[in-house]
């Protein structure tokens, strides 16, 4: 029952970072318009995300052996010692970077002039970013996997509420990011207080372990930037910062549909890889299942509702939002495929094998890369959602692939999936005829929103058994309790 309850705290965590980000994004767009959204978009694309994969390699690599229980104290000091310099030298980077572009008039790029018009901003948030997810990846090595979902939940309330605020009053791009790198780094020193181990500074060897994990791991980092952030990088060359504006609202609402996936990834890693030491392969084959039951709960609804109503819901934001709907359904069909790969990796990497996972995401990121290029350069925005899609496919087939010659089987929930389109079926089906009458506006669009989420649970918790029974054994206590 542990591992449920803490998927739920975790998950929890993540509900308050997307109900904070919606806010952000939503705030940003209203006041002041898809070009700002865009620029912002593409200025984090470099600065917390692209910039940062060898830091966050390291911090895997920092989980990992923090999980394993042995000398934790040293492993975390790994991560201060190595992050540390590798955070210094990128943030010294992208301000030489920066000045030299500024020195020769660069070339008329959305990327290249917000590099080279925002690189000490950039620089900082550099440096915070590879604190903060080095202090997440402390807390979650020490198995406080909710603390850590948490802790993010208070740090994206934090950014959102100091970004709207220097909207108010006024301020634009510049000021968007310094609030992120503030929130970061308020999130960095107060991850430190939850960590409960001591830091010691670590051997050779131990240095040496953290980064033979992190060689294969830093990989699966930039898979995870560049499922994130490669096509908003790729199309800042191609299209106007309003576009991408328009396409990053997309991918935002299409995110909010795999957090519940995210949170049980995040739970299961520390369970899987201590089950690993002493190869009790049956638990970990029980563990997978339920994860796999539960990471599309929100996904596969997410993806029939936007069929319906996915243009009402981005013209929530503003009316230029609504062209986008094309591009909201195709990258919720990237979500539907990334929720059981990451799945199907997050055990390869439990178990030890990230050699395996660190050759599929290479295959991932090659073909990312080369779709991302043609089909944006060839046919613009639908041709990043449609290279997202498609790569995203081709990781899910073969983490399957992998996993299975590794664990021997893989548990597919097929009866379960199965149901959890059925409930989705059903939602749709009652959702279009309804979704005309609603008058248009945003207080419509919630209105289908909720009516549509509460026919898709009703009908879920009616199909299926299992469902039922795991809601009821992460519930508290007063809540299930009978009077006798």
């Amino acid at each position: 029952m542990r591992l449920g309850k803490t998927t739920l705290v975790h998950f929890f965590g993540q509900v308050v970072v997307s109900v904070a980000g919606f806010a952000a994004t939503f705030a940003i767009a209203v006041l002041g318009g898809s070009s700002t959204l865009g620029r912002y978009a593409i200025a984090v694309s470099l600065g917390s995300f692209l910039l940062i994969v060898p830091a966050q390699a390291i911090g895997s690599g920092v989980r990992k052996r923090m999980s394993e229980g042995h000398d934790p104290a040293a492993y975390l000091g790994v991560g201060a010692v190595v992050n540390g310099a590798v955070a210094l030298a990128l943030g010294i980077g992208v301000l030489l970077v920066g000045h030299l572009l500024r020195m020769f008039d660069p070339i008329d790029a959305e990327i290249i002039q917000i590099l080279a018009r925002y690189n000490v901003e950039i620089a900082a948030l550099v440096v915070v970013t590879s604190a903060y997810r080095t202090v997440r990846s402390a807390i979650e090595g020490d198995k406080q996997v909710g603390e850590s979902g948490l802790l993010q939940g208070g740090e994206r309330v934090l950014r959102s509420l100091l970004q709207i605020g220097v909207l108010l009053v006024g301020y634009s791009v510049s000021a968007l990011v310094v609030g992120h790198s503030l929130s970061v780094l308020v999130g960095s020193i107060a991850g430190v207080a939850l960590i409960s181990s001591s830091i010691e500074f670590p051997t050779r060897a131990e240095v040496r372990s953290v980064l033979d994990y992190a060689r294969y791991a830093w990989l699966g980092t930039l898979r995870t930037r560049v499922y994130g952030w490669l096509d908003t990088f790729v199309l800042s060359f191609f299209v106007t910062a309003s576009l991408v504006g328009i396409y990053e609202a997309a991918w935002g609402i299409a995110t909010l549909l795999g957090i519940i996936s995210t949170a049980i990834r995040r739970t299961l890693f520390p369970e899987v890889s201590e089950l690993s030491q002493s190869d009790d392969f049956e638990r970990i084959h029980r563990i997978l299942e339920d994860g796999l039951v539960f990471s599309g709960v929100f996904v596969i609804p997410g993806l029939f509702g936007g069929a319906v109503i996915g243009q009402r819901v981005l013209r929530f934001y503003s009316p230029e939002f609504g062209q986008g709907a094309g591009i909201l359904l195709v990258l919720i069909c990237a979500y539907v495929a990334d929720v059981y790969g990451s799945q199907f990796l997050n055990v390869l990497n439990g178990v030890d094998r990230p050699d395996l996972a660190y050759r599929i995401n290479g295959v991932f990121i090659a073909v990312s890369i080369v779709l991302n290029v043609a089909l944006v350069w060839r046919f613009g925005w639908y041709g990043a959602a449609v290279a997202t899609a498609c790569s995203s496919a081709v990781r899910t087939v073969m983490g399957y692939l992998a996993l299975e010659s590794t664990i021997k089987s893989v548990p597919l929930p097929i009866g379960e999936i199965g149901r959890e389109l059925l409930a989705a079926a059903v939602m749709a089906s009652l959702l279009l005829p309804v979704a005309p009458l609603i008058p248009a506006g945003r207080a419509g669009t919630l209105v289908l929103v909720v009516f549509g989420a509460a026919i898709y649970f009703v009908a879920l918790l009616v199909l299926s058994r299992r469902v039922r029974e795991k809601g009821v054994t992460v519930m508290p206590a007063w809540l299930t309790r009978t009077e006798r």
